[in-house]
């Protein structure tokens, strides 16, 4: 009697453990899912490097100056501490490019046509700009460090504000900046209002955001300007000159287990000098959101300091660099450039497998490669108190992992003793578990064993 409740006992408790574990991928969707990353070491063929001591060695990207004119498209936020214009290059072929140049207001000197010093939000869409940049020559990025706006000429001004009061037959408008308040006749005026251009002082309304470009108007008033240029920032909540390429410091939360491209990370936006609390324009997020990236064939994965990077080698945890655009409809990101900062050196290994054993006392994991091969083969993972790990996007320790989990590995692997001192440890997904009415037929079989012996 005794024996069967201590047989019930065991069968309800073991029972109780199976329905607490919760699969997330069946196993043939894992065996599905697994691609061949399991190279011992990444070479510097693997990332178009000529030589690998030059990798392994690089403590910066290397840089060169540049200078190229084009017109100005798109300009970011013109008081965060760093900001973006998007400049329509062309060349000698006719072929356009739209390119990402980085702003960092701080150092970067803009000047006007005449040599004057400028300000950004003075700038209108369709001006034309020469400036010379720092090229990084492993990313693309570009970081402004001279910007020429030969449109603003002379004797111009700019003024941005709201517009207070509209006079049609006059051809005046007020517009509201600070304390001050502008007259500016738009006689002469070239007018653009959302999406019609050209438009006329009847297209515009009272609280309008705009920004004009104006010249005197020779009468002695220091508040009457002539207008050349108005242009409809906002209106209420409808953004007319929107920010659509975006460049985003973020940290990779998600990888999907099939890389097959297109294909779509999910990342945190991590705090930076391009963010600034409270702007309109911020359609990306704030620091702390989440955001989804999509890579594509066109989409350049480079690491740190030389080299491209490889997507089978990001794991949960790198903090990435995106250059990009944000698609209208889905709110997602199609990346341009994605510069993995936790990448550089070559020699670093990177696994796919199942967990077999976990040591938590001695901080290892025995992991059996995947996929299986006729030779089944096992590493050891090795952890310390600087491998990052994680389960679910956040971070854990290695008393989280269970054996059973298929986890990504990223650390240097000795051959030899097939052992991985790990960097990062993230868990793609746990394997399946049989059903519960599978496991119970097995307990019940073990145990009628048992009384039989």
């Amino acid at each position: 009697m005794k024996y069967e409740i201590k047989s019930l006992i065991l069968v309800v408790v073991l029972s109780a453990m199976v329905m607490a574990i919760t699969p997330l991928l069946a196993e043939e969707e894992i065996a599905d899912s697994i691609t061949d990353v399991n190279s011992d070491a990444i070479t510097a063929t693997d990332i178009g490097a000529v030589d690998a001591s030059l990798v392994n060695n690089a403590s910066t990207e290397a840089t060169e100056n540049v200078t190229t004119t084009g017109a100005l498209i798109e300009i970011g936020n013109t008081t965060a501490e760093e900001t973006t214009v998007i400049v329509r290059t062309t060349d000698k072929t006719g072929q356009t490019e739209d390119v990402t140049l980085e702003v960092p207001t701080a150092y970067a000197t803009l000047t006007t046509d005449a040599n004057v010093k400028a300000d950004l939000s003075d700038w209108i869409s369709g001006d034309q700009i020469t400036f010379t940049a720092k090229k990084f020559l492993n990313s693309g990025s570009l970081q402004a460090k001279k910007i020429i706006n030969h449109s603003f000429k002379k004797g111009q001004k700019g003024v941005n504000g709201w517009v207070k009061e509209i006079r049609a037959d006059k051809n005046e408008i007020d517009v509201n900046r600070g304390k001050n308040v502008y007259t500016l006749n738009l006689a002469e005026s070239k007018i653009v209002a959302g999406g019609k251009n050209p438009a006329t002082i009847n297209d515009l309304l009272v609280g309008d955001r705009v920004r004009v470009r104006v010249i005197d108007d020779k009468d002695g008033n220091p508040a009457t300007w002539k207008a050349k240029i108005v242009v409809v920032l906002r209106r209420g909540n409808d953004l007319f000159m929107r920010v659509t390429r975006w460049v985003i410091p973020a940290k990779i939360t998600s990888i999907p287990t099939d890389l097959t491209l297109p294909t779509i990370l999910e990342a945190e936006i991590l705090p930076s000098k391009f963010y600034q609390k409270g702007d309109v324009n911020n359609l990306v997020g704030a620091p702390g959101d989440k955001i989804y990236i999509v890579i594509d064939d066109n989409t350049m994965l480079v690491r740190r300091f030389l080299g491209k990077a490889l997507l089978s080698e990001m794991s949960v945890g790198d903090t990435i660099n995106v250059i990009g655009r944000r698609d209208e409809t889905t709110g997602q990101i199609n990346a341009k450039i994605i510069k993995d900062e936790s990448i550089h050196a070559l020699g670093v290994a990177q696994h796919l497998g199942q967990i077999t054993a976990i040591d938590a006392t001695a901080k290892t994991a025995t992991v059996m490669i995947l996929p299986e091969k006729t030779e089944k083969k096992t590493v050891l993972l090795k952890t310390t108190d600087k491998t990052k790990i994680f389960r679910n996007g956040k971070e854990a320790s290695i008393n989280d992992l269970i054996v059973g989990d298929i986890v990504k590995t990223r650390g240097v692997y000795n051959r030899n003793e097939r052992v991985v001192e790990t960097k990062v440890i993230s868990v793609v997904s746990q394997t399946k578990t049989n059903t519960i009415k599978e496991k119970l037929q097995t307990l019940r079989k073990k145990i009628k064993d048992l009384k039989q012996k």
